[in-house]
């Protein structure tokens, strides 16, 4: 594909989530006729078409731009009320379709495929742009409370006073729940750390399963005087937990810790 092709491509998906500006239709309008001399308005019958022939108004993914959906619903029907689209082969539309004769069906076959593609980009842009704003990331505390309110066997362990100079302020408990493998800490006075250089990380001691501690993920404490919420993540399955402890580590975590325990909340 050329870069002319690219150009006129990205300027047809860019008029599809918005008004183009005058510089830039001046300029579409010029590689269009560069293209064949379609017009804006032949090429959103040829989108339309593509819309309805490939079955793409019937498609489950949710939800389209509503007004999007509309002006190609539209559209779809204006150019299927005027014109009929019927398979030709590439040899039979060079034939049968002269320089001034390139509307209507025969534009489905020259910007059809094209526009399909446009199409299906405009739709998945605007799905996952929409997704991605109504889908915020799950709130660690939120989770932790409906653990808490919801998961009959969950057991809640309150980490002990530590010992070791610099952590002695720190706070909260664990959360867990060996039916669903989920559980969270909760964290106060833990000292804010640099990822670059370190990160805590947790460790799940399950004697029946064996003797080393299950790693149960890293992460990193940004406000030492606030909560801190972080969801475990188990890298091996926990039947019944004795004590959680967390460690200082090397950016990434380590397979093996050689500590010291930081805190630790136990069962016993």
């Amino acid at each position: 594909m050329s870069t002319t092709d690219d150009r006129l491509y990205e300027l047809l998906v860019q008029r599809t989530h918005r008004d183009l500006s005058t510089q830039e239709r001046a300029e579409l309008a010029e590689l269009l006729a560069l293209a064949g001399g379609a017009t804006e308005a032949e090429v959103d019958l040829a989108i339309a078409a593509a819309w309805q022939t490939f079955g793409l108004r019937e498609t489950p993914i949710e939800p389209a731009p509503t007004e999007l959906r509309d002006r190609l619903a539209a559209d779809a029907s204006a150019f299927f009320d005027s014109a009929t689209v019927t398979p030709i082969t590439r040899a039979a539309k060079t034939a049968a379709a002269g320089p001034q004769q390139q509307t209507g069906s025969a534009l489905l076959y020259r910007f059809g495929w094209a526009a399909a593609a446009l199409l299906a980009i405009a739709l998945l842009f605007s799905v996952r742009t929409e997704m991605e704003q109504v889908a915020p990331a799950p709130d660690p505390a939120a989770l932790r409370a409906a653990l808490l309110r919801d998961a009959a066997d969950a057991v809640q362990l309150a980490w002990a006073v530590p010992e070791l100079e610099g952590y002695e302020n720190v706070r909260g408990d664990v959360v867990w729940s060996d039916r669903r493998q989920e559980g969270y800490l909760l964290l106060s006075g833990l000292p804010v750390n640099d990822p670059a250089k370190s990160q805590y990380q947790l460790w799940i001691v399950d004697p029946n399963r064996d003797a080393n501690p299950v790693d149960g993920g890293v992460f990193d404490v940004s406000d030492a005087a606030g909560q801190t919420v972080v969801a475990i993540d188990a890298k091996l399955a926990v039947a019944i937990p004795a004590a959680f402890a967390i460690t200082r580590e090397q950016p990434g975590g380590v397979v093996v810790s050689k500590g010291p325990l930081l805190v630790v909340a136990s069962a016993t």
